[in-house]
């Protein structure tokens, strides 16, 4: 079979809003925005049921997602919070379970190898593929043909704001969910019943991983939930493999996050149907903008911040990315320094800035039906706490090293007056990006996602927004015991991925242009 791949490396530059000055303070954004990648289809393509969900057999997979807040200290004072929304999934025979994030700002699996001896492998919670363990799995090359034993293979590098993983490449059944039996073997019965959950696609597996921000959660990997043309082909692809070749399940999926720990608000992605439970009225569908770059993105008509119409998107060309793996709520720069203005509050007396009197924020998106607002209140997004005027909680910077601001030696203090002022401030991130994605991308991430329940129709191109059903939980301080950590961020985004083709096997066709700039 012939084969066909350009390896294309990318840079995203974004950057985090801050309150004021010191270019060098440290990082509170989690994103697995990916950067599109070349894709070689296999033979019969993606299926094209319109309907997206003809012939649903039963109702949507209910997978819960546990949140993980690790407070972050300065000087013996917890100052922020990172967090990570994870779920299970299981792959090979017998099956092995693995806590992943379900990202919609990527389009590739990675999961830890056996292999890994990098030190956020060896974490005890962390959980690796054996794949000597799966009778169903196979070592590949990029082009899916057979790793053949004692001979290189092809490896992927894939960096992220805040580190990188190495890996090479799997075939193995994969299926959402947990188990069936803990892992121990399944009846047919059970095998049955998740069945329609269940393909056999390919994946990376890592052998390195970085220190950070891996250590910093207890998560596995990342399982990509973008459209096929992010992934590295549309074998490697979740949803082309789940959803676009077959009539089983509908061919959409929704996400309802929570801000609270109460069990009757659990996080969850429903996969292959929506949960209308978690919903306070009828979804509203936007088309995917773009949808060949393989990002679930739209058009942004307007932005107002307490009514207040701002001319950032009057040219037409504003999109927001949705993406249930950031943190924040990413805004093109420079008018990431605008909206912080406008919004940013003094603290005064208040511990928790969300309930401070600030504007609402919102943006009108163009749906199928005419114009739709998603209105964020300051509860979805300031930051809990105040921070002292001066103090920044990120560098900012996610790109090239050359492009990296990085602390000049030692370690950082920080020293802030007792009677500093402290302000409430908006969990923004300054983005910046060229065309074809840019200049004018948001990037919608946890704010938009906990306030409104999110369905992604895979079928349609269509994300569909309604507002959730859950209720505002009593703030509580979270006391919990934990070593100090110098980053106030998890930074996922993908800002690389270069493939080695290291495979001696001859390839009859095979074109392979080296480092190709993915974006001018």
């Amino acid at each position: 079979m012939s084969f066909s791949f350009m390896l294309l490396c990318a840079t995203i530059l974004c950057c985090v809003a801050q309150a004021a000055g010191d270019e060098q303070g440290e990082e509170e954004v989690a994103s697995l925005l990916q950067q599109p990648v070349a894709i070689v289809p296999p033979a019969g393509g993606a299926g094209d049921n319109s309907s997206g969900e003809a012939n649903a057999s039963s109702g949507p997979l209910l997978i819960d997602l546990r949140k993980e807040s690790v407070p972050v200290y300065r000087q013996g004072k917890v100052v922020s919070f990172k967090t990570s929304y994870s779920g299970l999934l299981h792959i090979g025979s017998p099956a092995q379970d693995f806590r992943v994030v379900f990202d919609t700002g990527s389009g590739n699996i990675v999961i830890p190898a056996e292999e890994c001896e990098s030190e956020s492998c060896l974490m005890a919670q962390r959980r690796r593929f054996n794949m000597s363990a799966s009778r169903t799995a196979h070592a590949i090359n990029l082009d899916g043909s057979e790793a053949l034993r004692g001979e290189p293979c092809d490896q992927a590098t894939i960096g992220y704001g805040t580190g990188q993983v190495v890996g090479e490449f799997v075939r193995d059944r994969l299926c959402f969910g947990p188990a069936p039996g803990g892992g121990q073997a399944s009846t047919s019965s059970e095998e049955a019943e998740e069945e329609e959950h269940c393909a056999v696609m390919e994946f990376v597996v890592a052998v390195e991983m970085s220190s950070q921000p891996f250590k910093s959660f207890q998560f596995d990997g990342i399982l990509g939930l973008g459209l096929e043309s992010l992934a590295l082909r549309s074998s490697f692809s979740a949803l082309s493999m789940l959803m676009g070749r077959r009539n089983t399940v509908q061919q959409r999926f929704g996400v309802f996050l929570s801000d609270g720990e109460d069990q009757r608000h659990q996080s969850q992605i429903a996969m292959g149907g929506v949960d209308t439970r978690r919903m306070l009225e009828p979804l509203t569908w936007a088309p995917v903008a773009m949808p060949e770059l393989g990002y679930w993105q739209v058009q942004i008509k307007a932005i107002r911040i307490g009514g207040q119409l701002l001319d950032m998107c009057n040219d037409g060309t504003c999109r927001g990315v949705v993406d249930t793996g950031t943190s924040h709520l990413g805004v093109p720069s420079p008018f990431d320094k605008e909206i912080a203005a406008l919004v940013t509050q003094d603290a005064g007396s208040l511990l928790d800035c969300r309930f401070a009197a600030a504007p609402d924020l919102q943006i009108e998106l163009q749906g199928r039906a005419g114009g739709y607002n998603l209105t964020l209140r300051p509860s979805d997004y300031m930051r809990r706490l105040p921070l002292a005027k001066g103090v920044n909680m990120s560098s900012g910077r996610i790109g090239s090293q050359a492009e990296k601001s990085a602390p000049q030696g030692g370690s950082q203090e920080l020293v802030v007056a007792n009677d500093a002022q402290r302000l409430c401030t908006p969990r923004l991130m300054p983005v910046k990006l060229p065309k074809p994605l840019g200049p004018k991308l948001f990037v919608l991430g946890e704010p938009i996602l906990q306030r409104y329940y999110t369905a992604f129709d895979w079928a349609n191109r269509q994300i569909g927004f309604s507002l959730a059903n859950h209720e505002q939980h009593a703030i509580e301080a979270d006391d919990r015991p934990a070593a100090p950590d110098l980053e106030d961020e998890i930074v996922l985004v993908q800002v690389t991925v270069t493939v080695s083709l290291r495979s001696r096997r001859k390839r009859p066709g095979a074109v392979i242009a080296g480092a190709v700039p993915m974006l001018p």
